[in-house]
């Protein structure tokens, strides 16, 4: 290995600014500056699986080596987002692409649940669209239908389209985890790619999810802006106390979408970002997010989440109306070969 003394100048700067950067972070003294040190540090390979261990390290002292599965099930609602999000399948022009995130009858929703719950997750996400009218009763009677087949944890992920009643409703079906993405904190970027969307209303109810004490989720996009974005992005969330999962998605471009010709969002960023994540939020669940329909094969990313310090929980089920992905077998294998128990 080269020594820091036959080093380019840059390199060498690199490397110092990096060391010192990784120990304050491993005492969770990181700001935006010390991130940007580490992720641009962490260029060489050393220097990130130098990263990425501490990071691990961090994850085992706060959260242990024991993975929980989840399933996630599209959608529960509908999407009233217009113009749809010029990433999301929803905004191609190809309709059996835009199908993709169809609406799940109520009978193939009951149908979703028994698998995921026979196949033993230990909760349920049902994810579905925004709509800034309000979703209640939509999702009411999507809890109520998953209740009377099954007790299994639930999480709900439906933008900011609940009331404040239908929150406290939620907290006695054991329903205590509502996901809200910001995606990026960046305005310029969430207007560029979200301009149906409102990051104001994510953000309020955000708040209001720590108003009410319930645990909450976010998803941050990398690809959406710079590598500095998605730091920022991250930092951003830091206040919310309630805050228990935090995933990064990698953007990959969906055919007949807006974006459909942007090149996809580096793997390696996400999980670099990822693992800086770490020593932002030392017992909040940390992962790349699992969105199949626009990324392929994202919830099989196990082993490098869990060597960049992600966990503990992922998604190894995913349903939507025209496919179901099973993961969990893989996911238990990969655990094991990591010396983690995936419960």
């Amino acid at each position: 290995m080269m020594g820091s003394s036959c080093l380019p100048p840059k390199v060498a700067a690199l490397d110092s600014g990096f060391e010192v950067a990784l120990q304050k972070a491993r005492r969770g003294d990181i700001d935006l500056a010390s991130a940007i040190v580490l992720f641009e540090g962490a260029v060489r390979k050393e220097r990130m699986l130098q990263l990425f261990a501490e990071a691990s390290k961090v994850r085992d002292e706060s959260l242990g080596r024991t993975l929980s599965l989840t399933a996630h099930i599209h959608m529960v609602t509908s999407c009233e987002v217009s113009p749809a999000c010029k990433y999301c399948s929803l905004s191609s022009g190809i309709a059996t692409v835009q199908n993709e995130r169809a609406r799940l009858p109520k009978k193939a929703l009951v149908k979703a649940v028994r698998y995921a719950t026979d196949r033993g997750v230990q909760s349920i996400v049902l994810v579905g669209g925004t709509n800034s009218k309000g979703s209640d009763e939509e999702v009411r009677e999507v809890v109520e239908t998953v209740r009377s087949v099954s007790d299994v944890d639930l999480g709900l992920d439906v933008g900011p389209s609940l009331s404040e009643d239908t929150l406290e409703w939620l907290k006695g079906r054991n329903a205590g985890t509502v996901y809200c993405s910001i995606e990026t904190s960046n305005p310029a970027a969430f207007r560029r790619a979200k301009p149906g969307d409102s990051l104001e209303d994510r953000i309020r109810f955000d708040r209001t999810l720590e108003h009410h004490g319930m645990r909450h989720g976010n998803v941050v996009m990398n690809g959406l802006g710079s590598a500095k974005d998605l730091l920022g992005s991250i930092l951003f969330l830091r206040p919310f106390r309630r805050l228990a999962y935090l995933y990064i998605s990698t953007f990959h471009p969906v055919p007949g979408t807006p974006y459909a010709k942007r090149h996809p969002a580096s793997l390696m960023t996400s999980l670099k970002a990822l693992a800086i994540a770490r020593f932002v939020f030392p017992k909040v669940h940390l992962g790349l997010a699992e969105v199949e329909v626009e990324d392929p094969g994202s919830a099989a990313r196990t082993s490098s989440q869990l060597r960049a310090g992600g966990g503990n929980t992922f998604a190894g089920i995913l349903i939507y109306r025209n496919r179901r992905v099973d993961y969990l077998e893989q996911i238990k294998n990969e655990a094991r070969e990591a010396d983690f128990l995936a419960a």
